[in-house]
């Protein structure tokens, strides 16, 4: 069983597709079936099963790319580790985020980053599923909201929580309210200017008004920050925003409100496989954010400093 054999099968297995595979590696289809033949007659069972022109992975089969995709991280990690203790600060970062909001915070980070690391290359991955992006081997390191229903642990992923953010009530400075604090069902009372349904912090209220029993329908819904905030200094509606967006777009036609029963806030997390390697360009990100983070003011558990100081430091 040979490595070239093992990488052929992988992709075969993600195209399930003998031309579009072959095409894929660059080899003539006739090559990789003998190849895969060879490799079947060595574990002397199929593993895939042959319908016409189609194919289909076999128990045997999923077995194999189970171990090849941990095969494949194992050659990795080698190669990054090597890279690192050679010193030669060179290569590419990949970092995933979830669209919107962190994709912006983890972002701003890239300058600095630039300046201090000018050979190193650097790709802010933004995805829904940043579970597929591990699992592919795709991504670093991700920063992402903490999912209450989500075992992070039966993934192999390390969660670090980082800071906990507060969604806020935002209106025109003119708006009808005396009291710092509104309450949520008032809120949704408020002719809304919103984010898509597909947006994170849209996800989080509408599932907060489920739980209330409460309904959600925004006057505006628009993927746009710019428009959202642009819309509520013309006094066309409120919105509700992370206290991150908030800071970054204030102007003196806006204020805030703390929102309560129930008050919306999600955690912040740094995610990583517990089998991969972190190498040297993402330790020193990691470092870069958190002190950027702390200078912003906000506050980072000592525990979590901890186990950051801990991960950046070990080799």
């Amino acid at each position: 069983m040979e490595i070239r054999q093992l990488e052929y099968f992988k992709v075969l297995c993600d195209e399930l597709h003998f031309t579009k595979a072959a095409e894929k590696l660059n080899i003539s289809q006739p090559t990789l079936s003998h190849q895969i033949k060879v490799l079947e007659m060595e574990l002397g069972i199929p593993l895939f099963d042959r319908i016409g022109k189609k194919i289909a992975i076999t128990e045997a089969g999923k077995i194999l790319h189970e171990q090849c995709i941990h095969i494949f991280r194992a050659i990795d990690n080698t190669s990054n580790q090597i890279i690192d203790l050679k010193q030669l600060k060179a290569g590419k970062l990949v970092i995933g985020t979830l669209p919107g909001e962190l994709t912006n915070s983890v972002s701003n980070y890239l300058l600095d980053y630039h300046r201090d690391y000018p050979d190193l290359e650097v790709c802010i991955n933004s995805s829904d599923d940043l579970l597929k992006q591990f699992k592919d081997n795709k991504i670093d390191f991700a920063i992402s909201y903490k999912q209450a229903y989500f075992d992070y642990a039966e993934e192999q992923l390390i969660m670090i929580p980082l800071f906990t953010e507060e969604l806020l009530f935002v209106a025109h400075r003119d708006y009808p309210i005396e009291t710092e604090d509104i309450a949520f069902q008032d809120v949704l009372r408020t002719p809304l200017i919103l984010f898509p349904a597909i947006n994170q912090c849209r996800r989080l209220i509408d599932c907060a008004a489920r739980k209330e029993k409460l309904h959600v329908h925004p006057k505006i819904e628009t993927a746009s920050v710019e428009a959202i905030f642009n819309l509520v200094e013309q006094n066309v509606g409120a919105t509700i925003i992370s206290e991150t967006l908030y800071d970054q777009y204030y102007s003196n036609t806006i204020c805030k409100r703390t929102i309560y029963n129930p008050p919306l806030e999600r955690e912040i997390v740094l995610l990583y496989r517990k089998d991969k390697f972190i190498n040297f360009a993402a330790k020193a990100y990691i470092q870069l954010m958190i002190d950027g983070l702390e200078k912003a003011g906000f506050s980072i558990s000592i525990e979590s400093l901890n186990l950051i100081h801990l991960l950046i430091k070990s080799s």
